[in-house]
């Protein structure tokens, strides 16, 4: 099986609104999502964390990584 592979912009691009193909990212994504067909690493992931917290700030990049602030309850 042949997945789609999410590259770090990928990730960025469907995060970022405010990304010139925020829109085409989310239809691609929203397909193999549906198809089961997405593939990626850990380093990407790595790599797109970090970049999310420098370009969209703690909160938003906390969203997408799916990280709570256990310390505000």
């Amino acid at each position: 099986m042949v997945g789609l592979f999410i590259d770090t912009w990928g990730w960025l691009a469907l995060r970022d609104k405010g990304e010139r193909r925020h829109n085409e990212t989310v239809a691609a994504f929203d397909k193999a999502l549906a198809s089961g067909s997405m593939v990626t690493t850990d380093y990407v992931l790595d790599e797109t964390f970090t970049l999310l917290f420098r370009r969209l700030g703690r909160s938003q990049g906390q969203g997408i990584a799916g990280i709570h602030d256990r310390s505000n309850g």
